[in-house]
């Protein structure tokens, strides 16, 4: 029960990390202007998660939040922007005195909604691909209007939270130590499956292009610079000199290659 492979000290390994990666989450965003790059950071971390790649938490949050940290941190201050925008229309809608017709409000509705929509697909798609910000942001708006159950699921997950809280104040302590963490993790597992089918779709063609059919490496260029740069540089590893250490697979093979 107590093995550290038992499903038991899994589940307890799993909850930790989402603690730490709550933690983490809460920390680097308290400078306000970083939370695009902490979100991008989570997302990064999360996707490893659900996929159980061994790896170290607070390592990889901190390599992935300063290789995403100018690209997410410029989309962030655009839906700082886009946020602004919204809020003071509802604002003249609110409190201006004029009586805007029914249609207006609806549109702003259907406007919140579809802005909702793809901002929950924008840091996901920014952790997982190598994109410009004009392409992340208008792939995020298309990949939820092409996956709207998807992706009003996701918005929902935000809801869950707020809704345990008022039915159960005396949680908020859990709910500190572990919403952001729990809705990153959630969220990585549904969006890993929509992310699916394009990466196979760009590694095909990726792999058409080049006519290279059996090329294990040929998806490195599509994900995103961290995972990318794991695939080129992957860790395992090895009990030398009494200790398990972490060494280069390369260096590895190359040892290998050298003994036969």
């Amino acid at each position: 029960m107590f093995k550290l492979d038992s499903p038991l000290m899994s589940f307890l390994n799993k909850v930790a990390d989402i603690m730490i990666l709550n933690f983490l989450f809460i920390v680097f965003s308290i400078p306000f202007f970083t939370i695009g790059a902490s979100f991008s950071a989570a997302y990064y971390m999360s996707y490893k998660m659900v996929r159980n790649e061994e790896t170290y938490i607070v390592k990889g949050f901190w390599k992935a939040f300063k290789e995403n940290f100018k690209q997410g941190t410029v989309i962030w201050l655009i839906l700082l922007v886009i946020f602004g925008i919204l809020l003071a229309d509802y604002r003249i809608l609110a409190y201006s005195g004029i009586e805007f017709a029914q249609w207006m409000q609806i549109a702003m509705t259907m406007v919140t909604i579809v802005v909702l929509m793809g901002v929950v697909f924008i840091f996901p798609l920014q952790a997982r691909f190598i994109n410009p910000v004009k392409n992340t942001i208008k792939n995020a708006f298309l990949m939820a209007l092409s996956h709207m159950p998807t992706a009003f699921l996701l918005v929902a997950v935000y809801a869950v939270p707020v809704i345990i809280l008022f039915l159960f104040p005396q949680a908020l302590p859990v709910l500190i130590l572990m919403t952001f963490g729990v809705v990153f993790y959630v969220k990585a597992k549904l969006l890993l499956r929509v992310f699916k089918k394009y990466e196979e779709a760009i590694i095909a063609a990726s792999k058409e292009a080049s006519g290279e059919e059996d090329d294990q490496d040929g998806d490195s260029g599509i994900f995103a610079e961290s995972d990318r740069i794991e695939r080129e540089n992957k860790m395992v590893k090895v009990f030398r000199n009494g200790k398990f250490v972490e060494v280069p697979e390369s260096s590895l093979n190359s040892d290998t290659n050298k003994q036969k």
